[in-house]
């Protein structure tokens, strides 16, 4: 809805009972008013059919449906309907209905980029209430999008939906009438919504609602709409014909439950018969995809204190040698220096002329801290393992005898070649190798190396690598580009998420233009400029 001005119904008093005092906003159908039941004095919303509609019997016909669809339906998700009738003045039709006092959907999903799954479920077993309502009483709301979802508060709830909008409900038990008043041909709808079925004008039932809904999930999660096309004749294309993309690929940044992704997947089967059935049975699945543990998670046991005592030793001698020995184990870095030597190394490869300081910042102190914790537990074990040896418990030949007679200047430089070597993605902490790429890690990087990275979904190291490997050859592989593409857009719904705007812009710029990203670049790059304009004001 957009704001309108001064309009010839203001100050009219409908039928005697309802005083409208200003103007809403304005539909594609009616214009929405703010009105008072002079009677016993109660806010309501007004909405009157456009003028120039009236004379079209098919709208008229369409609006008197919504009306009389609503009317029937009593749920507290639902929008209230209190009466209907045709204002004298002009003979244009209106409904008086429930003033509501929240957020519409779109709304709440632009300002934050996407919902989280916690906050986003609850919302949706109570949509799929109200809707599920509404098709016990023979009403298929067929247009329902982000736009008819309110947002309220309500109870205690500060995200209670109500379900508005029943302009172009069906009547099922009315099969007839609704043959008048949608002519063959015709569809119904908003097209990124729409079902397969309504594109194609086929018989529509309740199942139409559960696509709709599937869609209205999908964006409300990942802040993106599975099918997506400047022509709405190609959008209602893709409808027909191109499976969605998973939401963990869509919104990479993010980790959704498996189950949670399935039950989205077979929302939007292209086939009804392949859909949940009712609506009741899409709310159980959601509810048991936020109930089923996830698959992919490793329960990592608590790892106890080493004992750093010297143990019960027979001699002073071995006591005196125990003590020495651990004086010849040099300091371990402190996590902040670790992060200075990474970040100045960084600075003097020129890999991140381009890219947010903040996440070479953030990348070289995670790695720093990943560093300081491994390079503590190596320690505490060639500790122990040397006073076992002392005591004649191991080999001299022993790994703790040869790290333990390693020069303290070699550590220390082993743990800058440790910490630049894991920058760059191709040596484990525990990997002695990591002394004979010491010299040069930046050129030891390379695409494969990024492609791992992508693969397990560590986007901000991906595009440190392929950064740095651009900067090098002057250009990457196909296979390569789209996959530096796609982890610039990744991060940047990361940042956008975060409302860090300009990051995420700055980011968006640097996809090249003839990747699969391109289209997806420029709807974010105009949103993202949108949300921080707004942020701003």
């Amino acid at each position: 809805m957009v704001i309108i001005g001064d309009d010839p119904l203001l100050g009219v008093v409908v039928e005697g009972r309802y005083k409208i005092e200003s103007v809403i906003g304005q539909g594609s159908a009616g214009t929405v008013y703010k009105a008072v039941q002079e009677l016993i004095g109660r806010e309501v919303a007004i909405k009157v059919l456009h003028d120039y509609l009236v004379s079209d019997q098919e709208f008229i016909k369409r609006f008197t449906q919504e009306a009389k669809a609503s009317s029937r339906l009593s749920h507290p998700n639902i929008i209230t309907i209190y009466d209907f009738g045709v204002i004298p003045k002009g003979g244009r039709p209106y409904i008086a209905m429930d003033l509501l006092k929240g957020t519409p959907l779109s709304d709440y999903i632009s300002e934050r980029n996407h919902i989280p799954v916690e906050d986003a479920v609850p919302i949706f077993k109570q949509v799929c209430q109200a809707l599920a309502e509404a098709h016990r009483q023979g009403v298929v709301h067929r247009d329902i999008k982000p736009e008819n979802i309110v947002l309220v508060e309500r109870s205690g709830q500060k995200l209670f939906p109500i379900v508005v909008d029943f302009g172009i409900a069906r009547l099922v038990q009315e099969e007839s009438d609704q043959a008048r008043i949608t002519r063959t041909g015709t569809v119904c709808g908003s097209p990124t919504y729409m079902s397969p079925e309504q594109c194609t004008s086929s018989k529509v039932d309740h199942r139409s609602d559960l696509y709709s809904l599937g869609i209205v999930i999908y964006e409300t999660l990942t802040g993106e709409v599975p099918f997506l096309s400047d022509e709405l004749v190609k959008v209602m294309a893709m409808h027909l014909s191109d499976p969605p993309t998973p939401l963990n690929q869509v919104r990479a940044d993010l980790q959704f439950p498996e189950a949670l992704e399935q039950v989205v997947t077979k929302t939007l089967a292209k086939n009804p018969k392949d859909r949940y059935q009712t609506m009741e049975e899409l709310a159980q699945a959601l509810d048991d995809a936020m109930r089923e543990p996830e698959k992919s998670s490793v329960s990592i046991p608590k790892l106890s204190r080493p004992d750093m005592s010297p143990g019960p030793l027979a001699a002073d001698e071995d006591l005196s040698r125990h003590r020495a020995s651990k004086e010849m184990i040099a300091p371990r870095p402190k996590p902040m220096d670790l992060a200075t030597m990474a970040l100045e190394e960084l600075k003097t490869s020129g890999a991140f002329n381009e890219i947010p300081p903040s996440l070479a910042e953030k990348y070289a102190e995670h790695k720093a801290n990943n560093l300081a914790a491994e390079s503590a537990a190596t320690a505490s074990n060639q500790s122990i393992s040397h006073s076992n040896f002392q005591r004649g418990r191991v080999e001299k030949q022993s790994i703790g005898n040869q790290v333990m007679n390693i020069n303290p200047k070699i550590i220390v430089g082993a743990c800058s070649a440790v910490i630049l070597a894991a920058i760059v993605g191709f040596v484990s902490f525990g990997d002695m190798s990591f002394l004979h790429a010491a010299q040069a890690p930046w050129k030891a990087s390379t695409t494969s190396d990024a492609d791992a990275l992508f693969r397990q979904q560590k986007f901000e190291e991906a595009l440190i690598i392929y950064k740095s490997v651009l900067k090098q050859q002057g250009k990457l592989a196909k296979p390569q580009q789209e996959n530096f593409a796609k982890a610039i857009v990744a991060v940047s719904q990361q940042y956008a998420g975060e409302k860090r705007y300009d990051d995420a812009c700055g980011l968006l710029k640097q996809v090249p233009p003839k990747t699969s990203q391109a289209d997806k670049v420029k709807q974010l790059l105009a949103r993202y400029i949108a949300q921080d304009k707004k942020s701003n004001q």
